[in-house]
């Protein structure tokens, strides 16, 4: 009669050998995926960030030349100078880094959200000897959370220039 033999399999130690090869191995991949999700949620906000910009702008850019023309002459300098007046009635204010578009024609008044993370705006209708005012919106809008030491900038630019009484 044959002697059974004792089932073979592996030992404690060679688990423990294959399970620290293994983490070796996985170490440097969960790394790259970090690093991939890190820019992929940075894209995500740059992308988030540039959709609102232009929202934001194309939103004030119908409503300058909404209005069409003003009546009468060409405007002059007070008017020419002053957004306010091609952007009636609506009025666009930055509070605490959002930026607010309020018609207080409507019943009750009504606010919207146009942008957030806004560091700056501004509505100019510079004076370009040519008689046809332009309107100038400056948009800058800030990443949140920010390493201002970083490779990447903290903010973006957007500026668009509008020529008013006249369809987009």
């Amino acid at each position: 009669m044959k002697a059974l033999r004792p089932a073979r399999g592996y030992t404690l130690l060679e688990l423990l050998v294959g399970l620290a090869i293994a983490a070796i191995v996985m170490l440097p991949l969960t790394d790259m995926l970090r690093a991939g999700a890190d820019n992929a949620r940075f894209v995500r906000t740059e992308l988030d960030r540039n959709a609102d910009a232009r929202f934001a702008i194309g939103r004030i850019a119908a409503q300058a030349t909404r209005n069409g023309p003003m009546p009468g002459p060409i405007p002059g300098p007070a008017t020419a100078g002053n957004p306010a007046a091609w952007l009636a009635p609506l009025q666009y204010t930055l509070q605490n880094g959002v930026l607010l578009e309020t018609d207080p024609d409507a019943k009750p008044v009504r606010q919207s959200v146009l942008a957030t993370s806004v560091q700056s705006f501004a509505l100019d209708i510079p004076d370009n000897g040519v008689g046809q005012p332009v309107l100038r919106i400056d948009l800058v809008l800030v990443r949140p959370n920010c390493d201002a030491n970083g490779v990447q900038a903290c903010s973006t630019v957007y500026a668009r220039n509008v020529r008013l009484g006249l369809p987009l």
